[in-house]
């Protein structure tokens, strides 16, 4: 369906700088895309969940499941209630692979080490649907990650890592 479209888009790897950014994928897809696949992919990026294509409901479904056991590990560890901290219902499967992951005590390499993992998801559930709009989806969600970790740097997540302290010592004093 979208063979010229795919086979013309540069390659993406985990942990590799992004080829092109978010808004050149976006200018590239608006001028290939049917008006149906534009509309899921904008539901995509307002993380829409009605009226959303079956595989975009499987993606929210496996990083929902992912995030949910990253939070039951981390729960584990520090005796925290995993129901108060879960969304929907406490899995207390966790793939030995996110356990793993869950033990990385650099947060830079946890965070990689995540990423890796949606894009071994991405990865495997395209790889019999070739050219197709879920090939489109998978590729669409690895460049945003490949961005994201363009512009972070080690002074950003500094900042970031401030304003969440900062954050949550002015919520402690509420109380």
């Amino acid at each position: 369906m979208y063979e010229y479209l795919i086979a013309g888009l540069p390659e993406l790897r985990a942990a590799e700088r992004a080829p092109l950014t978010m808004d050149e994928l976006r200018a590239e897809l608006d001028e290939a895309l049917s008006e149906k696949d534009k509309e899921q992919l904008h539901k995509l990026d307002l993380k829409a969940t009605y009226g959303v294509h079956p595989f975009i409901q499987s993606w929210y479904a496996f990083d929902r499941a992912l995030n949910n056991m990253l939070v039951v590990e981390i729960c584990k560890k520090h005796g925290l209630d995993v129901r108060d901290h879960v969304l929907g219902e406490p899995d207390d499967d966790v793939d030995n692979e996110v356990r793993a992951v869950s033990k990385v005590e650099d947060l830079y390499e946890r965070e990689r080490a995540i990423d890796n993992l949606r894009f071994a998801w991405l990865e495997e559930a395209t790889k019999l649907k070739t050219f197709s709009f879920e090939n489109i989806v998978a590729y669409y969600l690895e460049l945003q990650m490949l961005c994201r970790w363009d512009r972070l740097t080690t002074e950003v997540g500094e900042q970031v890592f401030r304003q969440i302290v900062k954050d949550m010592k002015k919520g402690l004093k509420a109380f």
